[in-house]
């Protein structure tokens, strides 16, 4: 199972390279080949050198490791994102093994695309899911699903993804149950009226989540976790010192590629206080009048969506939201009680 883990990670990490996702690849070596062939200013570059060049957050050194592994290399792609703004996914099939792996990844670096629910991207669908019960891309995400599947040939199904990948993987665990394990890599929790009305899916296929989370990361403690799955936490080595280099699926990788050395227990105390943040502000929120939280929070997320492809200007703009403000105002009460309750938590016995 550890093997299969590994190859889980440094998949859903090859998620963040639209170029793969989107390239109609017949296996993973022909897409590492071309990578290298490249230039280094001319390759393909992942959503996270924008925080840390790929050659300094660990990114290209893992690939250039899995370009000499053979069994990585001859994962064939039977169904990627060709033709989809929405999603930066793929399945690959391991043909040794019997395994196939549906990878899912959000959509970070096409812009913004129209859905049923507007104008959206992924950092906007990250922030709508602590009040939405389904969003627009997890409810999209289903249908990538669906068609990866009809492409396999009976083989083991395991699901993975990194952070938004994380949960829409879980997400998809829960509506559909067909994957015989899913692998979420810091990937974030639900609404609480997610958790309400499909408890009864959750609690009969919850089982089959393993949720691997950075000791140091925020994104995957926050919102509300799956009940019913397997937790870990995972003592990672971020690049820099940092919550959001922690972030980075390289950072759960050490020298050999393997995932590093996990815990069954709690968060520490930083992931535990955004979690409880994350849940009472979405809470108070939902009971103040004069509030819309949903409002708030999509222009959160397009704020990040602007930073993110250089328009930090338009991006200030979108915070300067009456929303935006009641939110940011809502968390000075928050804190203190957020605070202890996560130190209550980890003087407890869940470090």
């Amino acid at each position: 199972m550890n093997e299969r883990v590994d190859t889980a990670l440094a998949l859903s990490m090859l998620s963040y390279f639209p170029d793969l996702s989107h390239g109609g690849y017949r296996d993973l070596g022909e897409f590492l080949d071309g990578y290298f062939a490249a230039a280094p200013g001319s390759r393909p570059e992942t959503m996270f050198s924008g925080l840390c060049p790929d050659e300094e957050n660990g990114v290209v050194r893992a690939m250039k490791k899995l370009r000499l592994c053979s069994r990585f290399r001859a994962l064939r792609i039977v169904y990627d994102s060709l033709g989809s703004k929405r999603y930066n996914s793929f399945c690959a099939v391991d043909d040794e093994s019997g395994t196939a792996y549906v990878v899912i990844g959000g959509n970070y670096r096409t812009g913004f695309y129209t859905s049923g629910s507007g104008e959206t991207s992924s950092w906007c669908d990250n922030f709508l899911g602590a009040v939405q019960t389904v969003t627009a891309e997890q409810r999209d995400i289903l249908g990538f699903y669906d068609r990866a599947l009809s492409c396999l040939d009976g083989e083991r199904v395991i699901l993975c993804g990194h952070s938004k990948g994380g949960n829409m993987a879980q997400f998809i665990t829960v509506m559909r149950g067909s994957p015989d394990i899913c692998l979420s890599f810091d990937g974030q929790g639900f609404s609480e009226s997610f958790i309400r009305k499909y408890r009864r899916l959750i609690n009969k296929r919850g089982g089959k989540i393993i949720s691997f989370c950075p000791s140091a990361s925020i994104v995957g403690a926050s919102l509300t976790p799956i009940p019913t799955a397997e937790r870990f936490t995972v003592r990672e080595s971020p690049v820099r010192r940092g919550l959001l280099f922690s972030h980075i699926p390289a950072a759960l990788m050490d020298g050999d590629l393997h995932l590093r050395k996990v815990r069954r227990s709690g968060s520490g105390i930083i992931p535990g206080l955004a979690g409880r943040l994350s849940v009472m502000a979405v809470r108070a929120a939902g009971v103040l009048p004069f509030v819309s939280a949903e409002n708030g929070l999509l222009h959160i997320g397009k704020a990040l969506q602007y930073a993110f492809k250089d328009d930090p200007e338009r991006g200030m703009k979108e915070l300067l939201c009456r929303d935006v403000f009641f939110l940011a105002a809502l968390l000075l009460p928050i804190f203190p009680a957020a605070f202890l309750t996560a130190a209550a938590d980890w003087l407890c016995g869940e470090r």
